[in-house]
C-alpha cells in the first residue's frame, strides 16, 4: 500500500511540472547535449534568431564544481518585437523566449516561459503588443518543443 501511495505521488508531482500555466516542463527522451542541439536546429530551422546559449555546467566546471546539466537558450522573432523594442526599451528585460534545458535524477527536461508569462509581465513596461501573434509564437514554440523531445 505504502509502494502505491509513493508511486501515485511521483506521478502527481511529474504531472504537477507540465500543469503551470505560465511555465511548461516536458520531459526529453534524449540526453541532454542531444536536446540543446536539436533546440538549436528547431529554433534556426522555424526562423528565430539565437541570442545566447548559456551552458550552466560548462561555467561551473571552469570553477571545480560539477553540476547536471542546465542550459538556457535565448531567442526570438525580431520583425514581432522590433517596435515594441523601440517604444518600450524596457521591455527588453522580459525578451527574448527562453528555454532551459536540465537533468536530474529522472532524466532531462525543457522548460519554457508560455505566452501568458509574457504577457503578463510586457504590460508592466505599459507596452502594446500583439497579443494574437504571440499567442501563435507560444503555439509554434510549443510544438517544435513537443516534437524535438520525442
Amino acid at each position: 500500500m505504502r509502494h502505491l501511495l509513493l508511486m501515485l505521488l511521483l506521478l502527481l508531482s511529474s504531472a504537477a511540472r507540465a500543469q503551470d500555466d505560465e511555465l511548461i516542463t516536458i520531459q526529453s527522451a534524449h540526453s541532454a547535449p542531444v536536446t540543446v542541439q536539436r533546440l538549436q536546429e528547431a529554433i534556426v530551422a522555424d526562423g528565430f534568431t539565437i541570442f545566447a546559449t548559456i551552458d550552466y555546467a560548462a561555467q561551473a566546471a571552469e570553477l571545480g564544481v560539477k553540476i547536471p546539466a542546465r542550459t538556457t537558450i535565448a531567442f526570438g522573432w525580431m520583425p514581432g518585437w522590433t517596435h515594441p523594442l523601440i517604444l518600450r526599451p524596457t521591455i527588453a528585460i522580459e525578451l527574448p523566449f527562453r528555454v532551459l534545458v536540465w537533468q536530474d535524477s529522472e532524466g532531462v527536461w525543457m522548460t519554457r516561459d508560455t505566452a501568458r508569462y509574457i504577457v503578463r509581465y510586457i504590460h508592466r513596461h505599459e507596452a502594446h503588443v500583439n497579443e494574437g501573434l504571440l499567442r501563435e509564437q507560444d503555439a509554434k514554440i510549443a510544438a517544435m518543443i513537443e516534437n524535438l523531445t520525442r
